[in-house]
């Protein structure tokens, strides 16, 4: 009986935990590893390409607002290596067909454009974008699935020079409760 008090207790913390508003931490990640690069890519990529990550506060979605806010990067001037030339584009694209790593081998079209919003910049070797977008219902469902990526678009890579797949970052208090409720009931079962 009181393993059974003890379960629903450990249930109780975890459905509270997970009830409530959070801002969720993102990565940037592909198949070639993290951040934002040309191996990440699914096409071709030539020249001499660049990479970037997160910068600053890095990435985070709100679920009670809605908003994702995006803080990365490319270049030199960001700690990277700079793009084969200024970007011509940026943008999140999704929803791919597969969701978590099986969605790194998958393009899918621009769902947001993120080069024509205040916190874009361009240049080849400082460039990236700090700013937020509101997401609809079926794109946080898509974002939180691991089906949306970052794409950055040079003249020389048109389809896309580096990219990053948003994944989400497990929530470390999550992790404590289920290894606390799981610590509690193997203590009980030695009595």
């Amino acid at each position: 009986m009181k393993l059974l008090k003890y379960s629903l207790i450990v249930i109780t913390l975890a459905a509270a935990s997970s009830a409530h508003a959070a801002v969720l931490l993102f990565d940037l990640q592909g198949k070639a590893g993290a951040g934002l690069l040309a191996g990440n890519e699914n096409g071709t990529v030539s020249g001499s390409f660049g990479s970037g990550g997160e910068i600053g506060a890095g990435i985070t979605y709100d679920d009670a607002s809605n908003i994702l806010t995006l803080n990365f990067g490319w270049g030199t001037g960001n700690g990277f290596t700079d793009l084969t030339g200024n970007a011509a584009a940026g943008h999140i694209h999704g929803p791919t067909a597969s969701s978590g790593t099986a969605s790194f081998t998958e393009n899918a079209s621009v769902l947001i454009g993120l080069d024509g919003l205040p916190g874009w910049s361009n240049s080849a070797s400082a460039g990236g974008f700090s700013g937020s977008v509101t997401l609809t219902a079926g794109q946080e469902t898509n974002l939180l699935a691991g089906q949306l990526y970052v794409n950055v678009h040079t003249a020389t890579n048109p389809g896309g020079e580096i990219r990053g797949n948003l994944v989400v970052v497990p929530e470390p208090s999550s992790v404590v409760i289920s290894g606390l409720g799981l610590g509690m009931l193997a203590g009980r079962r030695k009595r």
